[in-house]
Parts: structure tokens; sequence; C-alpha cells
């Protein structure tokens, strides 16, 4: 996969949205950050299905942190680096510039350590922290998501084994999330309500699409049949009127008389 150069993910201070990001949070990612704990891995606007071959699925991943000064609007300001590894569609949308930019997803106390840890990166249109960098190349995660707030972080179910109780099984799903009265996860279990609808309306959506193909095929070679039917009825009619037009003949010609009346050879 193509491994970038180290680019800017982040910026110590207020984001463009009211937050804050801190020096300390800053240092404490660059410095504990080890992919063999644990791998933060690329996704599309904080969206990361289940299924390997879905828009929504892995574009690469994290390899290592560092940090470096910088001078951000006349302030000196600690800025957060990465190192990636990418997908070949990743590559691409930033030569295309789509999804330019990175929103990293922060552990602020990882594994109860006190620490914060970069645990994803998005690709975004929209990054929330000022200073960051689009990549360059050489050769459902807790935590704060550093980008608008009207992105959420899905990390879609399995569909149902069996259609037949798809409707029900999403409405008892659905039901269950929003009728808790936990304050603390309420917001939590909202979003995984979202998650579920998000969910069945791809899975809708592929389906209709499938379908729509299959009655194009059908479509086709429904039209092709009546091409074929009508051209046989024309040539038909043809030969019936060729038939009609074509006249008796029953038996020969009568045989030529001589003048004397004795039957000769019809030549």
């Amino acid at each position: 996969m193509p491994r970038t150069q180290p680019f800017t993910i982040a910026t110590e201070g207020p984001t463009i949205d009211g937050r804050v990001l801190s020096r300390q949070q800053i240092s404490d990612m660059a410095a504990n950050y080890d992919p063999k704990v644990y791998t933060a891995v690329l996704n599309l606007e904080h969206l990361l299905s289940f299924a390997p071959d879905s828009l929504f699925s892995a574009y690469g991943k994290v390899e290592a942190l560092s940090t470096k000064e910088a001078n951000i609007m006349g302030e000196k300001r600690l800025q957060l680096l990465a190192v990636a590894d990418v997908s070949e569609q990743a590559a691409k949308f930033q030569k295309e510039g789509k999804k330019a930019f990175a929103s990293i997803e922060i552990m602020p106390n990882f594994t109860g350590k006190g620490i914060s840890y970069l645990t994803g990166l998005a690709l975004t249109d929209s990054p929330a922290s000022v200073g960051t960098e689009s990549m360059k190349f050489s050769a459902f995660n807790k935590g704060e998501k550093f980008a608008f707030p009207g992105e959420v972080a899905f990390a879609l179910e399995a569909p149902p084994k069996s259609t037949e109780d798809a409707g029900e099984s999403l409405f008892e799903k659905i039901k269950a999330l929003l009728s808790k009265n936990d304050a603390g996860n309420r917001f939590a279990d909202q979003f995984k309500a979202i998650e579920t609808l998000a969910d069945a309306l791809s899975r809708t959506q592929a389906d209709l699409a499938a379908l729509t193909a299959q009655l194009k095929q059908h479509d086709s070679a429904i039209e092709l049949r009546v091409k074929e039917s009508a051209a046989l009825t024309g040539k038909f009619t043809e030969l019936e009127k060729a038939l009609a037009a074509a006249p008796e003949t029953g038996g020969g010609r009568p045989a030529a008389t001589g003048g004397n009346g004795a039957a000769e050879t019809d030549c």
C-alpha cells in the first residue's frame, strides 16, 4: 500500500467548532502510540462498516506519530503528525482532491491509564482542527472526534441471518435502544439506533439496485423477443400474400391438336 510522508493531522488549541485540543493530548498521542498495542485505522468521515467491500471499510492504518512546533496565527503551537499506510483508493482520493484532510479520533483515558491515545483517523473534507495537511506520499470508537459535531461514529452491525424477520428485528432493536433510561449512555444508544437504521437502509438500497438491474435485463430480453416475434409475423404475412397471388396449377395445359383433329405431341 502507498506510504505517506509525515503530515499534520491535528494542532494544539481551539478547534473551529469551539473545543480545545490540549498540548498534553498531542504529546500523549505521539509518545504513547504503538500499533502493536492498538492500531488506528483510516476510515471515511468517521464511518466504519463491518463489510470489507463497503464504501465505509478501512482505508489503511496509522504506522507512527510525531510532533512539531508550528506558528499558527502568530502563536507557537504543537502539531501532531502521522505516517500512514493507505489503500490505493485513499491515495486516489488525495490525487482527486477528495477527502483530502484528516480528522483524529481520540480516547482521552486509554485503558484507564489517564493518557490520550489516537484510536482512529478519518478522511474528511471538513477537519475541525486547524493547520491540518493533505497526505504526501513517498514513492465506533469512544472518545472525541475532532471533526464537525454532525459527524457520528458508526460501526455497522452484521445484517440479520434471515430476511423474514428483518423488519421485526430492526424494530425491536431500535425500540430497545431508544427506551433505555440511562442518561449516561443515552446519546451512545441514540447513535447506535441511527447506526442500525443506516445499516438497514444501506442493505435495502443494495437489494433495490440489484433488483433494478435484474428488471432491466428482463426488459431487454422481452423487448428482443417482441422484435423477433414481429419479424416472424411479417415474414408469415408476406408468405401468405405470395401464396394467394400464385396461379393455380391443376394438371398442365390441354394437348394441342393438328388441323386434321389428331392429337399431336405437346412440345
